[in-house]
């Protein structure tokens, strides 16, 4: 079998615009380290990659999600509490760094307190989410991990 000139130029070209689009998605998602995902715009391609319940007993008070920016190809952790304490931490397990968030605020549209940490790169690599929520009486808490993402 014999490969043309126009073949090889076509695999090479091809090769070429999917090692510049991986180098340029990790780059700019690195540049996002440390970032609040809504006023960068991140959170405008938010899903939720991972969750999990938070529990006190049988009772669920809240829960921790991984949220993922499909744009920016970044995570952050956002926890959702019945009570007015918690916390959210993402992890990336590439190198361990981390960033947490503990001052939950109310917010009326999901009906429960929350918060959300600044932003890190996900290009390549995997992360989770580690959260707390306390009961509407604001004692009682329980924590969990996501899985990875």
């Amino acid at each position: 079998m014999r490969i043309s000139v126009v073949q090889k130029s076509l695999a090479v070209a091809t090769a070429s615009i999917a090692l510049a689009v991986g180098f340029t998605g990790s780059a700019s998602a690195a540049a996002y380290d440390g970032q609040d995902p809504i006023s960068s715009g991140c959170a405008n391609t938010a899903i939720t990659a991972k969750s999990s319940g938070i529990y006190v007993g049988s009772t669920q008070v809240g829960t921790i999600e991984l949220r993922y920016s499909t744009a920016c190809r970044t995570v952050w952790a956002r926890v959702r509490s019945t009570g007015p304490y918690g916390t959210a931490t993402i992890t990336r397990t590439s190198n361990w760094d981390w960033d947490r968030c503990d001052s939950l605020s109310w917010n009326s549209s999901m009906g429960q307190y929350s918060c959300y940490t600044p932003m890190l790169n996900d290009a390549g690599v995997q992360s989770y989410a580690s959260g707390s929520a306390s009961a509407s009486n604001g004692y009682n808490s329980g924590q969990v991990d996501t899985a990875r993402y």
